[in-house]
């Protein structure tokens, strides 16, 4: 096998200038790494195979002693006048971008541009190695014409990649790899030629083709590249000599290190692509994987984050029909739907780096993810902040199947806005209708429209500002049925606040033991009685919201009854004895313990003897409404 870089000439009817295809990416908003992950994986998901679970993995790494096998087989590069500097690309400290997806049906299809694909094939391979410009031939696919493919060479400091592939196709020619570059156009004597190169085996003809079959599992062997041994099918895309970006304040601004890029890229992963990680109603979705130097580590559940829970609530609710409609008067009827959930200002302590690090705005969440049928982010549109600063919300509008094109059409090369400027017609009415309706959607749920009396009146959205001694922080309780779960007890609770203070604030009051029942007969091993210890706090899941108060129980050499009770405080301090015709009352729940996980339904619990123990008491939230807790120790008679 003898493969060697092949530069292409300007044809006399004119060709496509390198500088000019990776311009038209344009100078994106995005960090390069991000635009990367979302181009990447939005044609991982378009070439899924019929049942729908893609896996997607980046890996960095850096060469090392495998920088002699690639210098072996790439070198000597393209002509230097055309600037892919392969010599510095492919040294030992050299780093190089592994992009893989498997279960996706590969680069297949015709490997020259001018050849017809047979019925049923997708000429994958000539869209993303040969052609430009192309639209994109994949219903309600993530992409549009091809452009932001662009990110895999700008990214590259040698402006170089390298694609291995195993197509669903199969066959001789199922498996394929081949190397691209984007240089600078130059001439050779008289000649001019493009600055575009590919590495592969140059046919008789005098155009360059990719190595096949058996030959592609050695060169990618020798590479260290992770091959398809194992027959699944998907592909592989190197990116040499890759820029990982910058870190750190602007003054002082560094690259970033090999773990650094792997936690931004994880980042990135969460914040754009969280959609495709939730299964749909048929199973299919997308399993990421981020590493270093060969490690895989699983990009976690998105709804395991509290700055993430509210999105994936608001896309539930998309799914399962429970939105509201974006309806018009002329075609297409129908341009979309949205929904919102509520989640904490505060946000995860334990993992605030990794969700910090290529956060798309700064703040707690005010934003709605907007996305087309391929439920691909395309950018977060920011609202009014809730009413109530310890609370944030996330919401979703995804467009209709009849609307996706017309939204397609107002997106940039690297799909991250919706772009009114430009459009006419049903597009143009369609995106700024969309606008108008999700702003008017926010504003209802806040309460912050005309009906509410405006931002300064107490609105839906308004919780009671004598709540406001809740501090935001997270509380990490046991994933139990029970207060907050699902129906089927699947869901925990989402955490919005642990008060960061001991004793009662002004909204929620901590409130004593004793009273009636209280106290009797029982011998603690370290003295004291149960207590509420600590401010109350608001929890808030799928919109439902709870109010949650932490109790110490001291150790004691026998088994006690505790019995929780919540009450309404009126003006004075007072307990409220009677609640106003058809107002809310609030109810203890369960009891849930901090270190045994245990849940017991209702306002009582059997605590055994033995050492000092933490409990958490649940109680339903009423809004503008100040309540107190209260802890007792009754007879086991009443229990």
């Amino acid at each position: 096998m003898s493969a060697r870089w092949w530069s292409q000439p300007f044809a006399p009817e004119g060709s496509a200038a390198a500088e000019g295809i990776v311009k038209q990416l344009g100078r994106p908003s995005l960090d390069p790494l991000t635009v990367l992950v979302r181009e990447a994986a939005q044609n991982s998901w378009d070439a899924h195979l019929p049942d729908g679970v893609v896996d997607f993995g980046v890996d960095v790494r850096v060469l090392g002693d495998a920088a002699d096998a690639w210098r072996r087989f790439l070198m000597p590069g393209p002509a230097g006048e055309s600037n892919v500097e392969l010599d510095k690309a492919l040294r030992p400290d050299s780093v190089v971008l592994v992009i893989s997806d498997r279960n996706t049906a590969g680069l297949g299809g015709p490997l020259r541009a001018g050849e017809r694909a047979r019925e049923g094939q997708t000429p994958d391979f000539v869209q993303f190695l040969r052609n430009v410009g192309e639209p994109s031939d994949h219903k309600f696919g993530g992409g549009t014409y091809g452009f932001g493919k662009a990110i895999f060479y700008r990214l590259s400091r040698a402006g170089a990649i390298l694609v291995d592939t195993n197509t669903a196709e199969g066959g001789p020619n199922g498996r394929r790899l081949m190397g691209a570059a984007l240089g600078h156009s130059w001439y050779q004597g008289d000649q001019r030629f493009t600055g575009r190169h590919w590495w592969g085996q140059v046919a008789p003809d005098g155009v360059p083709d990719p190595i096949l079959g058996a030959a592609a599992d050695v060169v990618a062997g020798a590479l260290g590249l992770p091959g398809f041994a194992d027959g699944r099918t998907g592909t592989d895309i190197v990116i040499l000599a890759a820029d990982l970006g910058l870190t750190g304040p602007e003054s002082d601004a560094r690259e970033r290190s090999p773990h650094e890029a792997a936690t931004f890229l994880a980042s990135s992963i969460l914040w754009n692509l969280w959609p495709k990680m939730i299964r749909d109603e048929q199973g299919r979705h997308m399993r990421f994987c981020v590493g270093v130097d060969g490690s895989a580590v699983p990009v976690a559940d998105p709804g395991g984050f509290d700055e993430l829970a509210p999105f994936v609530e608001a896309m539930q609710e998309v799914r399962a029909g429970r939105a509201a409609v974006y309806s018009r008067t002329v075609p297409p009827r129908i341009g979309g739907s949205f929904a919102m959930a509520l989640g904490a200002a505060g946000g995860d302590v334990g993992t605030r780096a990794l969700v910090a690090a290529a956060k798309p705005f700064e703040g707690p969440s005010r934003h709605v993810a907007r996305m087309r049928v391929a439920e691909l982010v395309v950018d977060y549109l920011p609202g009014s902040p809730h009413p109530d600063s310890r609370l944030a919300y996330g919401g979703v509008f995804k467009a209709s199947e009849d609307a996706d094109a017309l939204f397609a059409s107002a997106e940039p090369p690297t799909h991250d806005d919706w772009v009114p400027k430009g459009l006419t017609g049903a597009a143009r009415g369609v995106v700024l209708g969309a606008r108008a309706f999700v702003q008017k959607q926010l504003e209802e749920k806040l309460g912050l429209g005309p009906q509410s009396g405006g931002a300064g009146g107490q609105g839906l959205g308004q919780l009671s500002v004598l709540l406001a001694g809740v501090v935001p922080a997270r509380i990490a309780v046991p994933t139990q049925a029970g207060a907050g779960s699902d129906t089927d007890g699947s869901g925990p609770v989402t955490g919005v606040g642990a008060a960061t203070s001991a004793g009662p604030g002004p909204g929620v009051s901590g409130g004593g033991v004793g009273g009636p029942g209280a106290g009797g007969g029982v011998t603690l091993r370290r003295g004291g009685k149960p207590r509420v210890n600590g401010t109350p706090v608001l929890q808030v899941h799928q919109g439902r919201s709870f109010l949650v108060a932490p109790v110490k129980v001291p150790g004691a050499d026998v088994a006690r009854v505790l019995r929780a009770g919540v009450d309404v405080v009126v003006e004075g301090g007072g307990r409220e004895t009677e609640a106003p015709l058809g107002a809310a009352v609030p109810q203890i729940i369960e009891w849930r313990s901090v270190q045994a996980g245990v849940v017991v339904q209702g306002d009582s619990v059997l605590v055994p003897a033995g050492d000092e123990s933490d409990w958490l008491v649940y109680a339903t939230h009423v809004a503008d409404a100040v309540v107190r807790f209260n802890v007792s120790q009754v007879s086991a008679d009443a229990y």
